[in-house]
């Protein structure tokens, strides 16, 4: 627990001086300084802009990376899902790699809709999270060259492979990059670990879309100080309600509001950026009683919920596939996305039609 407790406060403290504009004290600043000049030293000895350059070539079938930047969480995974729900709204086969970070493996694993789910331990809370609402196989590994070949194995038919995340992962072979932001944008400008960038915006130029979420194109451009262009969109992510974890029951956020409303509210998430949750939940009227932010990818304890007094407990998708389903107290907060026609239209010009 004092491990996980340091852990948090340093994500914390590194998201204030990244996002918050909170300045940094001089031994934090030296600190900083030094470990950004190792971290462009080894990009440059790596020539990772050259690496990211040739990634790019036409794939059988097209592999779509959508990915960040910017570390911190900037709406990757809600994007990743709505493009897989949109192509098998359309007849369409897809199937998903993604890294798993933190479970207990590091050989390349399948999580086959086919079968009964897994647990987050072996193969990490988003893959599994991405499965349960696409339905769509994903394959997890650290390399994602031989998790795409152990997808390919059990479904060789597939339409479109999107990748979680993979942006910098240079030895996958892609032919479509989609890179998401949010209304932090570049935050304060920095590279890795004295800020949040993990490439330089040049790369931007590179990549096939620039994905504002639930933030304006205009609005992005100015954070980035870069000139917008017809391969930048707004999407919207929005909050419709909430899905009670032990059975499944939705409640929609308008009736959500209306019968909580005198009820004490703890929100706790352990998501990259927790305040988006939290933010999303008060945006509806709901009054969060204690907010409790937790480390990325938090490991939570079989036990974990009976610690809280109040009513209702709220988190996120990617929190609730590892909780305990026997707490009656806890609702997990359901999104929807709509991808814009431009965004769609231009992945069918790079792919094929969805629409026979």
């Amino acid at each position: 627990m004092i491990r996980l407790f340091f852990k948090a406060k340093l994500e914390t403290r590194l998201l204030e001086i990244w996002y918050g504009g909170s300045k940094s004290t001089t031994l934090e600043s030296f600190a900083l300084n030094i470990l950004e000049s190792v971290y462009k030293g080894l990009r440059a000895f790596g020539r990772h802009d050259s690496k990211s350059a040739h990634s790019k070539t036409h794939t059988n079938p097209p592999v779509l990376v959508i990915g960040n930047l910017i570390a911190g969480g900037a709406g990757k995974t809600p994007l990743v899902m709505a493009v897989c729900q949109f192509m098998q709204l359309h007849g369409k086969k897809v199937g998903i790699v993604s890294r798993g970070y933190g479970r207990r493996s590091s050989h390349a694993v399948l999580i086959d809709p086919r079968e009964p789910l897994p647990v987050a331990d072996e193969v990490g809370d988003e893959p599994l999270f991405l499965c349960a609402q696409t339905h769509c196989p994903v394959a997890v590994g650290a390399d994602r060259n031989a998790a795409l070949s152990l997808l390919f194995e059990s479904y060789p038919d597939l339409d479109l492979v999107v990748s979680d995340d993979g942006l910098q992962h240079h030895r996958m072979r892609r032919q479509l990059e989609w890179v998401v932001f949010d209304s932090r944008g570049q935050g304060n400008g920095r590279m890795l670990p004295a800020g949040p960038l993990r490439e330089p915006l040049s790369r931007l130029n590179s990549v096939d879309a620039v994905i504002a979420s639930n933030c304006s194109v205009g609005y992005l451009s100015q954070c980035l100080n870069m000139p917008r262009d017809t391969k930048w969109h707004e999407v919207t992510v929005r909050l419709i309600g909430f899905k009670h974890l032990q059975t499944g029951e939705f409640l929609p956020s308008k009736q959500a509001a209306k019968q909580w409303a005198n009820l004490g509210i703890t929100a706790f998430s352990g998501m990259a950026n927790p305040n988006k949750l939290f933010s999303a939940v008060e945006a509806l009227g709901i009054k969060i009683t204690q907010k409790m932010p937790l480390p990325d990818h938090f490991d939570y304890p079989a036990d974990f919920c009976m610690q809280f007094d109040q009513s209702i407990l709220i988190t996120s998708g990617k929190d609730a596939v590892k909780l305990n389903s026997s707490n009656s107290k806890v609702w997990v907060a359901e999104i929807h996305v709509e991808l814009p026609p431009a965004l769609t239209l231009a992945l069918e010009d790079s792919i094929g039609p969805t629409i026979d």
